[in-house]
């Protein structure tokens, strides 16, 4: 890929990652973030460094304009730029539910629309970095999942229509990743854990401890919810790189430890039982078990690897 790449949420983690790993395969950058040490470090890195709010209408039209000025086209855009967010589901004011979707499920809408004519007239890519908890889901976690899950959607819709035109969509999935996503929000959902009403105040009165006393992982323990493992940024860009750069890219991409894949695969094995057994359904189990086979096998599960449709 030779034409430029926008790269959001560019100034630090996962963000900062892809565009180094895009820098070091000499693919011009976009590099979109808020802040002005990092648009000076992104220029450092041979960027051309993009002022950029998401949630911003006039300024995500300003990013369109400037990217049609330049002249180059646009092969390329990832969605990474995001925001985090804890408490049970009844600490959480509508306002600061507005804002989570704002950043994470409106944002990249709203980017995608305004740089369509040139990823269409380039055939290029757009790659979304959801999460596993576009999957699933769990106690003071429903917000943000709730946002990856409809990013998940969007992605899947966004491949299906621009598909014919030559435009690839995938979603990367990760896991646990080493950035600042939680120190970010840390006084947020501290407030929120804080305003959390009975009974679900202690709950939350745990998980603010948690957070005011981390405890390190240890690497010797099993990983569990409690024990986690936190994969590099750059684990996460070599994945983009791929969507961005592979033939035939997958609609999706899961990054992260086998534990965590684990409760992915689990729940959406449980979500295809539900399914299969509902009235309307009555399948039985060699049934399923058979449709899985023949997914499998048209898939390419034998190791080979289908083409993908927005591929073709």
């Amino acid at each position: 890929m030779t034409a430029p790449v926008l790269v959001t949420g560019a100034g630090s983690g996962i963000g900062r990652a892809i565009v180094e790993a895009l820098r070091a395969a000499d693919v011009p950058v976009w590099a979109a973030a808020r802040r002005d040490t990092h648009l000076q470090a992104l220029a450092a890195l041979g960027a051309w460094p993009l002022r950029l709010d998401v949630r911003d209408a006039a300024q995500v039209q300003a990013a369109a304009a400037a990217v049609a000025a330049q002249g180059q086209g646009l092969g390329g855009l990832v969605h990474n730029a995001g925001v985090g967010g804890i408490a049970p589901l009844a600490g959480w004011p509508d306002a600061d539910l507005q804002a989570l979707f704002d950043t994470n499920v409106f944002g990249p809408h709203r980017l995608t629309n305004a740089l369509l004519p040139a990823l269409l007239a380039a055939r290029g890519r757009i790659v979304c970095i959801g999460s596993m908890g576009g999957s699933i889901t769990a106690p003071t976690m429903g917000p943000y999942t709730m946002s990856k899950h409809a990013l998940e959607a969007y992605a899947e819709c966004l491949r299906q229509e621009l598909a014919p035109h030559g435009v690839a969509v995938s979603i990367v999935q990760p896991g646990a990743v080493a950035t600042d996503i939680g120190d970010n929000g840390r006084e947020g959902n501290l407030a929120r854990l804080a305003a959390t009403p009975p009974p679900f105040d202690t709950l939350a009165a745990d998980v603010a401890e948690s957070i005011r006393a981390p405890v390190a992982p240890d690497p010797a323990a099993p990983e569990s919810a409690l024990n986690r493992r936190f994969a590099p940024p750059s684990a996460v860009a070599a994945v983009v790189m791929q969507a961005l750069q592979s033939p035939q890219p997958q609609a999706r991409y899961l990054v992260g430890t086998r534990w965590e894949s684990d409760r992915v695969v689990d729940a959406l094995i449980t979500r295809l039982i539900d399914a299969a057994r509902s009235p309307s359904q009555g399948m039985d189990e060699a049934a399923l078990l058979e449709r899985v086979r023949q997914a499998w096998r048209s898939q390419g599960g034998a190791g080979g690897a289908p083409e993908d449709e927005a591929a073709r």
